[in-house]
């Protein structure tokens, strides 16, 4: 397991302080995947029955940028359309509002596909289960072209840090997860990067809505959720032959940012606005653009010369 360091970080994104859109341009023969999973501050949109990706339309449906959070492009938009060396083919199973596993930790609606409900979405259709694919040989990846990424746990955090037996959550949160992750694995997935929860706790939403000591309580739920993802990460990676896989810190892009609001476009570091762009927020807990593409260049840099 690799994990992505604060140092390095920061020097790549003191050189990706202007959002970037371009269109997406193959610039490599080959043909790679990107397949995701997450919640709000992933999604697209994407729906596997319907236009599936194409070098020209990388994420399939809805078209570049898709059907975000962030008021243009998101991370998962901006590795497919600017940060790829390749064409990267996007299958992005993220959806809005999803934790984990609802039995856990219960989502805002029922309706709402939680990690679980994604991967059995994904075991159906492009995993080689029951669906499109009938076996290993007629899958459109494998596990040297394809880069699963995962970014859970906004709202599992969010939903439930207040808690009594939070700790003992986490755990029952991280058994759920990694069974997912272990059935990415069987189905051929050899290449993970996991993002971590950001610091929620400085979205508009909580500072206006909460006093200091519960920013700070909320913070610390943050750092145990994250320290029990890179826990279990490295059992899994040990226990798994032939597995990359890399944490990246998203803490580090979003208080670069929050931080320096004014070099990334915005008068301060609270403001929302549903352009994505005059503020850093979208709306009062979704990044908007420039925090978004930020994301995307700490997990482009985190697979530097093999995806990006």
């Amino acid at each position: 397991m690799t994990l992505l360091t604060t140092t390095t970080l920061l020097a790549l994104l003191a050189t990706t302080a202007t959002t970037t859109t371009a269109a997406c341009t193959p610039r490599a023969p080959s043909t790679k995947y990107l397949i995701t999973f997450g919640d709000s501050y992933s999604q697209t949109g994407f729906n596997i029955t319907s236009t599936a990706p194409s070098a020209s339309n990388p994420l399939g449906n809805p078209p570049l940028p898709g059907w975000t959070a962030s008021g243009g492009y998101n991370w998962v938009g901006f590795l497919a359309a600017h940060y790829n060396v390749s064409t990267l083919l996007t299958y992005n199973f993220a959806y809005g509002g999803a934790t984990t596993n609802a039995s856990l930790v219960t989502p805002y609606e029922p309706t709402v596909l939680s990690f679980v409900d994604q991967v059995a979405e994904f075991s159906g259709s492009i995993g080689g289960g029951e669906g499109e694919g009938e076996g290993e040989s007629d899958k459109l990846w494998t596990g040297e072209d394809a880069l699963f990424g995962v970014w859970m746990g906004v709202n599992d955090v969010g939903n439930s840090w207040w808690t009594e037996g939070y700790g003992e959550l986490v755990e029952e949160i991280m058994d759920s997860y990694f069974g997912r992750l272990q059935v990415l694995y069987e189905a051929g997935g050899r290449n993970f990067v996991l993002l971590s929860v950001p610091p929620i706790q400085r979205t508009p939403s909580v500072l206006n809505n909460s006093d200091e000591a519960a920013q700070q309580q909320e913070a610390a739920a943050i750092d145990t959720y994250n320290a029990a993802l890179a826990t279990r990460l490295e059992e899994f990676s040990t226990a798994n032959s032939g597995v990359t896989a890399k944490i990246v810190d998203t803490a580090v892009p979003f208080n670069t940012a929050l931080d320096d609001p004014t070099a990334y476009g915005a008068p301060d570091n609270t403001c929302f606005n549903a352009d994505g762009e005059s503020c850093l927020w979208f709306n009062d807990y979704h990044p908007g653009v420039e925090i978004n593409n930020l994301v995307a260049a700490a997990v482009a840099e985190a697979w530097k010369g093999s995806f990006f």
